[in-house]
């Protein structure tokens, strides 16, 4: 099966052996991708052979596709909606009990229409309920269409939960290209964020024997090259350049479900964002920007961070030992400066995945050296310069530096070294610490930005 040359419409129901030695599947039915592709929606739903639906959507999204979407349906089907009139929804406990509360006993399918959180919630809804459920996309603004996870926000922290595929997908292009601006580009920062979260993953292989496919990271390229390539089309709406997104967007969906885990697609990159999110949350605060715009400014930092490591002379590093002398009361000290009251449980989320002995420490840091050559091909070979990636997203009109979203230079600083606490996940934010060095690159990144 070539799956390089798929397109992704015809990805849906697909199952194989790889030579990776995992089998992978996506187990969606349905993957409609075009300019009138919301036209397909009620032979979609007819192929279930059901008559309950409960429809999701918000005042925004319920304006942008919901009114079609009703239209289409309410002759054939029965019909229950929640359209959710918060200003800012976080998929959160409160927005999960309201969905909760309003769906029918009854109900047979749950029809998500949004985006990034709507899809998020109404995904986890139909993996605990058992319901399938089916997203029409209003915005190509994040990739979890197709994925099998949920971020949700859980006790005021950002938490990858399990969830299901959606039975179908409904991209209709007329509908996502007049999603607001912002929108648009924050499908274009989450895409270019798989540039390190793959130089992340390759990373842990060698470091950590952490499975690593070679077909899905390719896949992963492929979606990222097609983006790109039309990426000055954005601000003028253009349909191949909104449609290339939203293919790119969920291709790298399925690649984390091939996967079984979002390491295909998030890496450093999205701790960063993440730990941000968590700050606006803290100082109950709403970013007025997405989730895909704050990963954009991530990319170029985290690909600063790999030309930084790249320039370091790692034996003297090594041989100076000064990396060995690492305190829990230091590691503490700079989680309760980023995350505040939700500290206490990030500390105690991650304790067990930092390592303050001393032995560890220079046994860790043994094989960095031992595996330089390998990791060095990532820095130079592998990624494309930070001045690249921040061109792309200057030259789309996309935010590219945290200084937009009102972090001032000493906070980057410290959410650059404690970002990576957010996950249990192996990068390059973790490589800069075990080797003693995250303060000083924190610093030098931040001369760069704060210039």
């Amino acid at each position: 099966m070539d799956l390089l040359s798929m397109e992704v419409e015809d990805m849906a129901g697909i199952c194989f052996d790889c030579s990776c030695g995992h089998r992978h599947s996506v187990e969606i039915k349905n993957i409609k991708i075009g300019n009138g592709a919301i036209n397909e929606l009620t032979n979609i739903v007819d192929e279930l052979n059901i008559k309950k639906i409960f429809i999701v959507e918000d005042k925004n999204t319920y304006k942008a596709a919901g009114n079609i979407v009703e239209e289409k349906l309410n002759k054939k089907f029965d019909i229950t909606k929640l359209i959710f009139q918060d200003e800012h929804l976080i998929a959160d406990e409160k927005a999960l009990g309201k969905m909760l509360i309003e769906i029918p006993y009854d109900a047979e399918l749950i029809l998500a229409v949004g985006s990034g959180t709507i899809n998020d919630l109404c995904r986890f809804l139909s993996y605990k309920l058992k319901i399938p459920y089916i997203i029409v996309c209003t915005a190509p603004s994040m990739d979890g269409y197709a994925s099998v996870v949920s971020p949700l926000v859980v006790n005021g922290v950002k938490t990858t939960l399990n969830a299901v595929y959606p039975n179908a997908i409904i991209a209709d292009i007329d509908i996502l290209k007049e999603a607001p601006m912002k929108m648009l580009l924050a499908g274009l920062g989450d895409i270019l964020g798989k540039y390190t979260a793959l130089a992340d993953w390759q990373l842990s292989k060698i470091l950590n024997d952490e499975y690593f496919c070679n077909l899905i990271s390719e896949i992963t390229i492929k979606a990222l090259k097609k983006c790109i390539e039309y990426s000055n089309g954005i601000q003028k709406r253009d349909n191949n350049s909104i449609k290339s997104i939203t293919e790119a967007l969920i291709l790298s969906g399925l690649a984390i479900g091939m996967c079984g885990t979002s390491r295909p697609a998030s890496g450093e990159e999205h701790h960063l964002s993440h730990c941000w999110e968590t700050i606006f949350m803290n100082e109950g605060k709403n970013s007025e920007y997405l989730h895909g715009n704050n990963v954009g400014i991530g990319v170029g930092i985290i690909t600063q961070a790999y030309k930084y490591l790249s320039a370091l002379d790692i034996k003297n590093i090594y041989s100076s030992g000064e990396y060995k002398y690492f305190t829990k009361d230091k590691w503490i000290q700079r989680i309760n400066d980023v995350y505040g009251k939700i500290a206490p449980s990030i500390i105690e989320f991650k304790e067990e995945c930092i390592c303050f002995d001393e032995k560890q420490r220079e046994k860790n840091f043994k094989k960095i050296v031992d595996n330089w050559d390998k990791i060095k091909e990532i820095c130079d070979l592998f990624l494309p310069s930070a001045d690249t990636i921040r061109n792309i997203m200057k030259d789309t009109g996309a935010v590219y530096n945290p200084s937009e979203l009102g972090f001032d230079k000493e906070m980057f600083k410290k959410s650059f070294i404690a970002a990576k606490d957010i996950r249990k996940r192996y990068g390059i934010l973790q490589l800069l610490e075990d080797i003693g060095k995250i303060e000083e690159a924190a610093q030098v990144i931040a001369d760069i930005y704060y210039n």
